[in-house]
């Protein structure tokens, strides 16, 4: 008969070192890997957010288009005539500003066109008249508007506001509207 020789065991103790430090990159790495996946999603709902802005500010740059005067500003849900002292504009970065109420319309602007679900939300503060020159900066070709001189032009500040899909990105866009020198009724370029 053999007689065993008495192990001490090294090479298990070896193995399982050797092991523990496998599953610590591993878990690691996974962690990594989660790490990165929240931030390359959060990255597209940001980029999503941002495209449902911008098609939102087209369709409120449309609806001043379509106006045929200035009367709905300060009477109408969402349009602001800023001109005036006892009007308030909501403020862009209050929550309170974009809520819904319980039939999911705001009291303080104009719901937009959803897109792939999400619905953004738009309002208008109308800014009084501005007069610029010919080295003004807006616009530069003026005569599209029958002058070369001096030319005065009402115009709007537009807020758009909304979330992308999961809901936790949010994106607010600010725009000037300038009306065209009697362009109201659908005339502006």
């Amino acid at each position: 008969m053999r007689m065993m020789i008495k192990q001490k065991g090294a090479a298990l103790l070896l193995s399982l070192v050797i092991l523990l430090v496998l599953t610590l990159l591993a878990v690691s790495g996974m962690q990594g890997s989660t790490m990165q996946e929240r931030m390359s999603t959060a990255q597209r709902d940001g980029m999503f957010a941002l495209e449902i802005a911008e098609t939102a500010m087209r369709e409120a740059e449309a609806t001043l288009d379509g106006l045929s005067d200035l009367s709905g500003f300060g009477s109408t849900t969402g349009f602001y005539d800023g001109t005036l002292a006892s009007t308030t504009v909501p403020s862009p970065f209050s929550a309170a500003t974009w809520g819904l109420d319980g039939s999911g319309n705001s009291q303080t602007a104009i719901k937009g066109t959803a897109v792939n679900g999400v619905d953004p939300q738009f309002m208008f503060e109308y800014k009084g008249k501005v007069v610029v020159d010919s080295q003004g900066q807006l616009p530069r070709d003026f005569s599209q508007y029958g002058s070369a001189g001096p030319a005065e032009f009402d115009y709007a500040r537009i807020l758009v506001r909304t979330a992308g899909p999961s809901g936790s990105s949010m994106r607010l866009l600010e725009g000037f509207y300038v009306f065209q020198p009697g362009g109201l009724a659908g005339g502006n370029p």
